[in-house]
């Protein structure tokens, strides 16, 4: 693992970061939520609108499943814009964020290990 000191990231990294975890927990909740309802025998009586079509039980379930992480995707990209000025300020104030992973790049001979 390397340890490196974040002291500005451009704001479609930032995006990135935040409609990938958006997307990560609305498939998660999208899925646990479709388990829910095939343990409880409720998937028959779930409906959902396609267009101007209403469609229920495993089609619907399924696109429960499948809208719920574009819905937390477009939340997050949402999260990101308003919150990206605040989260500079405080990466100004704090002088850097210090982040540890495996990271890959142009530049990762510069980064001490």
């Amino acid at each position: 693992m390397t340890r490196v000191k974040v002291k500005y990231i451009k704001i479609s990294s930032y995006l990135k970061l935040c409609v990938g975890a958006g997307v990560s927990i609305g498939g998660l909740d999208g899925a646990i939520r479709f388990l829910l309802l095939l343990v409880m025998g409720q998937l028959r009586a779930s409906e959902a609108m396609l267009f101007s079509m209403q469609v229920e039980g495993w089609t619907a379930g399924i696109l429960h499943v499948l809208s719920v992480p574009l819905l937390y995707g477009l939340g997050a990209a949402l999260f990101g814009v308003v919150s990206y000025f605040p989260f500079m300020y405080y990466l100004k104030c704090k002088k850097g964020l210090v982040i540890e992973g495996v990271f890959e790049g142009e530049h990762c001979e510069d980064i001490p290990k």
